[in-house]
C-alpha cells in the first residue's frame, strides 16, 4: 500500500506528462514537453480581458496563441542558455519607477495593481518575460540595424506626418512638496514672474535668475524640438502659439509651473527625429524578424492542442 501511495505521488509530479496534469487540472495543449493547462489559460483570460467569464472563443484561442508563443520562447531561451535574474528585473522596474517619479516600491506596487489588475509578482514575471524576449532576439535571431539612407529615405516619404518643430525658450518653476501652500508659493510666483516680463523684463534674464532647470543657464533656451519631445501640456499650449516672441500663460506640466516663449517655428528637420527614426525602423525590423520566427518555431515543433473550439488565427 505504501509503494502505491509513492508511485501516485510521484506521477503527479512529472509536469512533462499530460496524463500527470490531468491530475490536478485539464491539459488543452502541448508544445513539445510544456503542457498547456486549462486554469493558466482562464487566468491570462481574465487578466487581460479583465473578464470573469470566458465568452468568445476567438479571444480564448488569441491567449492560447500567445500561451504556445511563451513556451516556444522558453524554450529557446533554455536551449541558448538565457537567464534573467531576479536582479535584472527589479533593476528595470527601478528604471520604470525613475521615469515615473515614484518614490517607493510599495507606492509602484499600488500602481501596478491598480493599474494592471494584476499582482505585482505577475507583473514582475512579465517583465522577465519581456525581457528574455528582447535578448532572444538579439542573440538568437539576430537583426541587423537600419542604415542612415534606410532613415532618410522613410524621412522623405513621411515628412509630411512629422509636423513642425519649435524654437523656444521657457522658464521653470518647481514646487517643492505637495501641500496647498507651496502650490500656492509657486503660483503665484510664476504669474508674478509673466507679469514682469509683459512689463518689459528680459525673459532672458528671469530665466537665468529664477528657472529650476539645465536651460536657466543660457536664458531658458530650450533650442530646436519637436512638439512630441515636450510635456504634452506643453506641446499643447505651445501648438496654439502663432507669433515669435509670443509669451505663453502660465502652463502647469508635469515638471512644475512653465512660461514659454516662442521664437519660431519650422519643418521638422530630419536631424531631428533621426534617432527615433531609426529606433522605429529598428522596432519594426525586430517585429518582423520575431513574427517569422515564431511561425517556423511552430512549424518545427511537436504541439497538439485540445481545446474543441481552438482555430489558429
Amino acid at each position: 500500500m505504501k509503494q502505491l501511495l509513492i508511485f501516485v505521488f510521484a506521477a503527479t509530479m512529472v509536469t512533462s506528462n499530460a496524463l500527470a496534469w490531468e491530475t490536478f487540472d485539464r491539459v488543452i495543449a502541448v508544445v513539445n514537453d510544456t503542457a498547456i493547462i486549462q486554469s493558466e489559460l482562464l487566468r491570462r483570460y481574465q487578466m487581460v480581458t479583465r473578464k470573469e467569464s470566458p465568452k468568445k472563443p476567438e479571444e480564448l484561442n488569441t491567449i492560447l496563441d500567445n500561451l504556445i508563443e511563451r513556451a516556444l520562447i522558453e524554450q529557446e531561451a533554455n536551449e541558448q542558455s538565457i537567464i534573467i535574474s531576479d536582479e535584472k528585473v527589479m533593476s528595470h522596474i527601478d528604471n520604470i519607477m525613475k521615469s515615473q517619479k515614484i518614490a517607493t516600491l510599495d507606492a509602484f506596487k499600488k500602481v501596478i495593481e491598480a493599474k494592471e489588475g494584476i499582482s505585482f509578482d505577475e507583473y514582475k514575471e512579465e517583465i522577465r518575460y519581456n525581457m528574455l524576449t528582447e535578448m532572444l532576439v538579439s542573440l538568437a535571431i539576430g537583426v541587423s540595424p537600419p542604415s542612415r539612407e534606410e532613415a532618410y529615405q522613410w524621412y522623405k516619404e513621411n515628412k509630411y506626418k512629422l509636423g513642425n518643430e519649435v524654437h523656444i525658450k521657457q522658464i521653470l518653476v518647481r514646487p517643492k512638496g505637495s501641500s496647498f501652500a507651496e502650490e500656492k508659493r509657486v503660483n503665484e510666483l510664476i504669474n508674478q514672474i509673466r507679469d514682469r516680463i509683459l512689463k518689459g523684463e528680459s525673459f532672458e534674464k528671469l530665466a537665468s535668475q529664477y528657472s529650476e532647470d539645465a536651460s536657466a543657464k543660457s536664458g531658458g533656451d530650450m533650442g530646436w524640438m519637436a512638439l512630441a519631445e515636450l510635456d504634452p501640456y506643453l506641446a499643447s499650449a505651445v501648438a496654439r502659439m502663432k507669433k515669435p516672441g509670443e509669451i505663453s500663460p502660465v502652463i502647469k506640466s508635469q515638471s512644475g509651473y512653465n512660461i514659454v516663449k516662442l521664437i519660431e517655428y519650422r519643418p521638422t528637420s530630419f536631424e531631428t527625429v533621426q534617432d527615433r527614426i531609426l529606433s522605429m525602423l529598428y522596432q519594426r525590423n525586430v517585429g518582423e524578424q520575431f513574427k517569422k520566427w515564431i511561425v517556423t518555431r511552430r512549424e518545427q515543433s511537436d504541439i497538439k492542442i485540445y481545446l474543441e473550439t481552438y482555430k489558429q488565427s
